[in-house]
């Protein structure tokens, strides 16, 4: 299981679940509290948009945002191997 409150964790999640998917994760852009990510399809279309906490223990609510938010291409609970 992923941890939780752990950004790198959840960032190698993101990246292993969207290579096996053929998808392509952009970090577009990065504030004080959270990277901004974007997953591109092979065919260049953006499927989902996300922001990723930093500091996810301090901010339980954006994870729980983020793993609903990431759902449709993941499943659900996809933060837990």
């Amino acid at each position: 299981m992923v941890e939780r409150d752990d950004y790198a964790a959840i960032r190698d999640r993101i990246i292993k679940l969207s290579h096996t998917q053929g998808l392509r994760c952009d970090w577009a852009e990065t504030t004080r509290r959270q990277r901004f990510l974007l997953l591109w399809d092979a065919e260049g279309r953006v499927l989902a948009r996300a922001a990723v906490p930093l500091y996810p223990g301090e901010t339980p609510q954006l994870v729980d945002s983020l793993e609903r938010g990431l759902a449709h291409l993941f499943g659900d609970d996809w933060l837990k191997d």
